[in-house]
């Protein structure tokens, strides 16, 4: 009777907030969450409670704060004695006793695990784990969706939905906008109070883009049409790339919102009369307005293949493609209906013998143009001959252009002459790392054409980084082989600015050695691959942006006139957030695998040693199916480099993957081109991430490392 008059009085002077001091044994405490041993202010430990959604805090031993949503299970007691810090006039418990606190805190805690899995273009379905601390019995949900992004005309109102039931863990929300980002808050009730609320975000799916208008023809020869195209809009999803399409006369297409048009190779072989014959991004769409149907390009990986208009025209359409979170939609327009769609609305009558004249002299103009090119062409050929004069069998080749040339005391060819303006730049632009900011590791990685490689750290700006350097015992060199390193140096110095290349970091040099210190990303590509196979997921959402900028780095060389001779996965590092990093330019080659490039090389260099342009894209396109098959090894079922070529040579080409859609193995097909001139540049190949990818469900290609390294 006295500790309950005691409880009741203490109660009047604290408030509500104190619920009295109860017995709480130090190996089984009353509340059962001890959230700190430090604190000795009542409301500093409520505060920590009410943050953790607990209905009661505790004090014990003037400075152990308990956490619970229950309390008293030992008794009530009296011997909470301990003043609290700063106020000494309160008590926070004793030795086996807490003093117990009300924080406020009626409702449940948040609602876990949430997941948001699109259901269709209109709906999602939620599902979430009950609060951890429900604090009595939970007897509903309340869903609420409010779009953060969207393609839709006009802003959109939340939906909100109310489940009933403290068991249910799912629910489909309904009325919602297709190709839209959703916040999701959920909150849990129970009988006393609402939780805060619990989020996630969310797309729906999206949906087809509006039909586009027809296009309108402008012109009509014998094997082009121009056309004016107009711009679509969708608010189910973005605009991702228009498709132009060419339906042959007395064929009917089929057309929907997932109907996918073939190239015009595909379609020739499989007799289908329709195919896509230019595809190009949303954002080029000026460039392409007025558009030439059946030039001969090849534009975003489809062969513009030149047309028959006579003696009926082919049909011109216009197809809308929205891509997002690995799906695409497609809205196609009417077919132009021939030569009655031309831009002028007049009514015309031509007479017959006219045009049957103006196409006579037409062709008498054009065969007379050819006859003088061809004329033109044997006349210059044969003076050109005339003029020739043969070298000197043994005439000495020389240097072209300008060499940078390092005077630091290790690498100057003595019999180089200095020229100071390059010297200068080149003392510009390359770090002379001290000596004590470099820490190499005495094990060889690899032995390199100019001495061996080793990891190593470097210190900068007070951080230290993993680097790889190239030791060059610069005095031991030939003169000419010092001049290939200064060649292979400067690859390095011009390229070493761009994000997505493993750049020089600098160089480091004593009485007889040179040290090249270049950058090392923490991951190489191919083992990041590879472990996607098994314990780490690799990101395949990740696959064409990484892609993508891979070919920006490979354009960035191509304007310096710098051609990368190594790319596979191997040559590519990978940073911890995903940014690729292109290794093996320069004299960074040496530092590379000892790799067997045949499996990557292009057609033409199989029995030269020619480098260009069009081989690093073949390249290319052999890396991109390294990522899709998570490492493979292209051509596992061959062993030798000599049957690689031979079946290349017969048109055998990597398959296609199961996971891998049409339009993207479109784009690793236009790279294994047998005509350098008609594969893909890097500007369009940079523009890879606009494709949709879809998830890889299976590993069907095998790894063979004895394949790919010597």
């Amino acid at each position: 009777m006295t500790a309950i008059i005691l409880l009741l009085c203490i109660s009047l002077v604290w408030g509500d907030e104190y619920r009295g001091c109860f017995k709480s044994p130090a190996a089984n405490p009353d509340l059962p969450s001890l959230v700190s041993s430090r604190i000795t202010d009542p409301t500093e430990c409520i505060e920590q409670c009410r943050s953790r959604d607990y209905m009661f805090a505790g004090l014990q031993n003037g400075q152990r704060c308990y956490c619970g949503s229950k309390f008293g299970r030992h008794g009530l007691s009296d011997a909470c004695n301990i003043p609290c810090n700063p106020d000494a006039s309160k008590f926070c418990g004793g030795q086996e006793d807490i003093s117990i606190y009300s924080t406020g805190q009626i409702g449940p805690s948040r609602p876990r695990a949430i997941q948001v899995i699109p259901q269709s273009p209109d709906s999602l379905l939620i599902t979430w784990q009950p609060p951890d601390i429900p604090n009595g019995n939970i007897v509903s949900y309340r869903l609420s969706a409010v779009a953060i992004e969207t393609h839709a005309y006009n802003s959109l109102p939340p939906i909100e939905s109310e489940i009933q039931g403290g068991t249910s863990n799912s629910t489909i929300l309904r009325g919602l906008q297709a190709g839209t980002k959703y916040n999701i808050s959920i909150f849990a009730s129970n009988t006393q109070g609402t939780s805060k609320p619990a989020y996630a975000t969310g797309w729906t799916s999206i949906g087809p883009p509006d039909k586009p208008s027809t296009p309108e023809i402008l012109s009509i020869n014998n094997t082009t049409i121009t056309v004016l195209l107009s711009e679509g809009s969708s608010e189910n999803g973005p605009v991702s790339a228009y498709q132009v399409v060419v339906v042959e006369p007395g064929t009917i297409p089929p057309v929907g919102s997932d109907v996918m048009y073939l190239n015009h190779e595909k379609s020739y072989q499989e007799g289908l009369g329709y195919y896509v014959t230019a595809e190009f991004d949303a954002s080029d769409f000026h460039n392409y307005k007025k558009f030439v149907v059946g030039d001969g390009r090849l534009i975003g990986g489809y062969y513009n293949v030149p047309l028959k208009t006579e003696p009926l025209t082919p049909q011109i359409g216009l197809v809308i493609v929205s891509k997002a979170q690995g799906e695409v939609q497609y809205a196609y327009s009417n077919f132009t209906g021939g030569i009655q769609q031309l831009r002028s609305n007049e009514s015309y009558e031509t007479d017959s013998t006219v045009v049957v004249i103006l196409r006579m002299g037409i062709i008498l103009l054009g065969s007379l143009l050819i006859i003088s090119i061809l004329i033109y062409y044997l006349v210059r050929r044969h003076h050109e001959k005339a003029h020739i004069i043969k070298l000197p069998e043994q005439q000495e080749l020389t240097l072209q252009g300008p060499m940078y040339e390092v005077d630091n005391m290790g690498y100057i060819p003595e019999d180089v002459p200095e020229r100071v303006n390059h010297y200068q730049e080149l003392k510009n632009k390359v770090w002379s790392i001290p000596q004590n900011n470099l820490s190499i590791d005495n094990t060889t990685l690899r032995r390199g054409r100019f001495g061996t490689v080793h990891s190593a750290t470097v210190q900068k700006d007070d951080k230290t980084f993993s680097v790889v350097v190239h030791t060059i015992a610069d005095r031991s060199l030939k003169p000419s082989e010092k001049q290939a390193m200064l060649r292979e140096l400067d690859v390095c110095i011009k390229a070493s600015t761009m994000k997505h290349l493993a750049g020089l970091v600098g160089t480091c040099e004593t009485s007889d050695t040179l040290y090249v210190v270049l950058e090392m990303p923490p991951q190489i590509l191919k083992y990041v691959l590879l472990s996607g196979r098994s314990e780490i997921v690799f990101p395949v959402d990740q696959i064409l942006p990484i892609g993508s900028a891979i070919a920006s780095a490979l354009l960035y060389l191509e304007n310096y006139k710098i051609t990368h001779t190594h790319l596979c996965a191997r040559s590519i590092g990978i940073t911890n957030d995903w940014v690729p990093k292109v290794m093996g330019h320069g004299i960074a080659k040496y530092v590379l695998e000892d790799i067997k490039y045949a499996r990557w090389r292009a057609i033409e260099c199989f029995n030269s040693k020619k480098k260009h342009q069009p081989g690093v894209v073949w390249a290319f396109g052999v890396l991109l199916w390294e990522m899709l098959s998570m490492g493979g090894t292209p051509y596992s079922n061959l062993t030798f480099d000599s049957e690689v070529e031979e079946a290349v040579e017969q048109g055998i080409r990597l398959p296609q993957l199961p996971d891998t859609p049409d339009p993207l193995y479109e784009v690793m097909l236009s790279c294994w081109q047998v005509d350098p001139e008609e594969r893909p540049t890097f500007d369009e190949l940079a523009r890879l991430s606009t494709l949709s990818i879809c998830p890889i469900t299976a590993f069907t290609e095998p790894y063979i490392p004895e394949l790919e390294l010597n």
